[in-house]
């Protein structure tokens, strides 16, 4: 496991740009008197920096906001302080008012073409939601509209904002790479903007969260990748130390705590446990009222690892304790929560308090099910799925006492090991499997490139069958059967034929009945692409499927069975490790 932005950080990082966008959505101004005297912008600024200050405070500005908004029926205001709502409610943590208000301004929105703008501006706080309660996909799709919108503008600034959130999304889904080269670009476009101009197109805090997301994305990518660890927490740690120094500089005491915490992270997995404590300790002593959920997970969480690491255990049992009590209260955090229990089960196991076993394992299957909603990765490389089977029947074991619980656990060994051996056979079949199929794409490859000099040699005589497998010859090569829409009436219209003529062609010199003929291009697609582009690797069985053709990753994972005899994920672990 290992450090991430919160959702949480990351949603006051996203909402300091609320005031760029403001002056271009909201721009009506009303006066009277008291809090009257202020414009609707003024408002709209003053909650802005009050909201996690004196959120009391921020919601008398919101609530003034829309009554002068109401009071004058403007529509564009009216928007501008369901948003601020929207904001104050995700921050006090009743993210189903926030929802709701939140879509009350999406609603108005819509209802006049004028207002695209301010619609625009609340699907951006809508993605801020959706991301802070870690809806990640949702949040997404109301990113990219966003996003969608601001090209077509021609908004540079704007389209680099959200491209930097997008690539912290990425990040927490496991796409590092994609992160790192997305922040990367941002990183470029902000040092190559004329510093007179920096103040009006960035946060303030643009510069360091990049260099601390990408520190973050080189840590994770060196936890996946271990044949390059050791090069890639260089990377991080370099990335790390410049973000710490400009912090210092521009003393921004939140970045600075975060850059100190992540560098006792890379200590910590570079197995240098007792620099990984200083740093750590260092950022305990500097945190006094910074009390950022996330950033409080990690380091308690890492501390409870390097004592863990030198044997420690009460001082460990003591810290992950405490990082479960921050995340769960916060809702945050889930995937560094799940090492915290798996290594707390280990710690009591070893101490044969069956009693915190238990617990540990029941809250570890609990935020198993939450990981599985947030990300489609099924878990991040904590152990192999047997742990908590043999953890299972161990807790048991011990529980019970009596004759009859010792023959239903004698049962129950006996099933591990039979479902065990099971287990090893079929993974010894799937990887004569594996080899067959890398083996088969190699000579296919090759075959391919001897075809090329051949390929015009064709024999046939009947000229309009010629013509037709030639018409295929160009479908395979564009690709058009990665259109999920693509059946035997899309094909014929390429083919320029009928569809009883084209299915008569395929069956007789393709040796195939249409619907396999599809399929098979497809999975050889999806194979050799999984083979050659290590991104492509990264992307969630779903994204995968739909880039091949398919309407659903459950038809494709079947397709991908039938033809290869392995399961997608299977594949793509193991061709990991042979490009590793």
């Amino acid at each position: 496991m290992q450090f991430s932005l919160s959702p949480k950080f990351l949603f006051r990082f996203l909402l300091l740009y609320a005031c760029v966008f403001s002056t271009t959505v909201f721009s009506q101004e009303q006066k009277s008197d008291s809090l009257r005297d202020y414009s609707f912008n003024e408002l709209y600024n003053k909650f802005n920096t009050s909201l996690f200050k004196n959120p009391s405070l921020a919601r008398v500005y919101a609530e003034q906001g829309l009554l002068i908004s109401k009071e004058n029926n403007n529509t564009a205001t009216t928007i501008g302080a369901y948003n601020m709502f929207a904001k104050l409610e995700s921050e006090l943590g009743n993210t189903d008012k926030a929802f709701e208000y939140i879509d009350k301004a999406i609603s108005l929105a819509k209802q006049d073409s004028k207002l695209i703008a301010s619609g625009i501006y609340s699907k951006f706080t809508k993605a801020n939601i959706l991301f802070s309660t870690g809806q990640y996909k949702k949040a997404f799709k109301n990113y990219t509209v966003a996003y969608d919108y601001y090209k077509k503008e021609e908004q540079e600034y704007l389209m680099n904002v959200i491209s930097s959130n997008i690539a912290l999304i990425k990040n927490n889904l496991g796409d590092h790479e994609s992160c790192i080269e997305i922040l990367s670009k941002c990183l470029h476009h902000y040092e190559n903007t004329p510093k007179i101009e920096r103040s009006d197109n960035f946060s303030r805090d643009f510069r360091p969260s990049c260099l601390l997301g990408i520190s973050s994305a080189y840590v994770k990518y060196a936890i996946k990748s271990p044949s390059k660890k050791d090069s890639l927490l260089n990377i991080a740690a370099d990335y790390n130390s410049i973000g710490f120094k400009e912090a210092i500089e521009e003393k921004n005491k939140s970045y600075e705590i975060s850059f100190i915490i992540n560098a006792g992270i890379i200590e910590e997995e570079r197995g240098n446990y007792d620099k990984a404590l200083i740093e750590l300790n260092t950022a305990s002593s500097k945190i006094q009222d910074y009390k950022e959920p996330s950033s409080l997970t990690a380091l308690y969480y890492y501390k409870g690892r390097s004592h863990k690491k030198l044997n420690e255990l009460d001082a460990a049992i003591k810290y992950f304790k405490k990082a479960d009590s921050i995340s769960t209260k916060n809702s945050s955090n889930y995937r560094m929560l799940q090492g915290a229990y798996y290594s707390l089960i280990g710690i009591y196991k070893e101490l044969n308090d069956t009693d915190n076993v238990s617990k540990y394992q029941n809250l570890y299957i609990e935020n198993q099910r939450i990981n599985a909603q947030i990300s489609q990765e099924v878990r991040d490389d904590i152990h192999n799925i047997y742990d908590l089977d043999i953890l299972d029947g161990e807790i048991s074991y011990i529980k019970k006492s009596n004759k009859k619980a010792m023959i239903v656990i004698g049962l129950l060994v006996i099933v591990l090991v039979v479902f065990f051996l099971f287990y090893r056979k079929q993974k010894q079949k799937n990887k004569v499997a594996f080899d067959k199929l890398v083996k088969q794409l190699e000579e296919k490859q090759s075959f391919k490139i001897t075809n090329e000099k051949t390929k015009n040699a064709i024999t046939i005589d009947d000229e309009k069958v010629i013509q037709v497998l030639k018409a295929l010859e160009k479908f395979e090569e564009k690709e058009w059967y990665r259109n999920k829409n693509c059946d035997l009436a899309f094909v014929a219209k390429k083919a320029k034929t009928n569809k009883t003529y084209l299915s008569k062609i395929i069956h007789e010199h393709k040796q195939l009945k249409f619907i396999d003929y599809i399929r098979n291009l497809r999975i050889d697609y999806a194979l050799e692409r999984l083979k050659d582009d290590p991104v492509f690797r990264s992307y969630d069985i779903k994204s995968i499927a739909e880039e091949s053709g398919f309407k659903s990753s459950d038809m494709f994972s079947r397709a991908f069975v039938k033809n290869t005899g392995i399961y997608p994920s299977y594949y793509i672990k193991n061709i990991n490790k042979i490009n590793s």
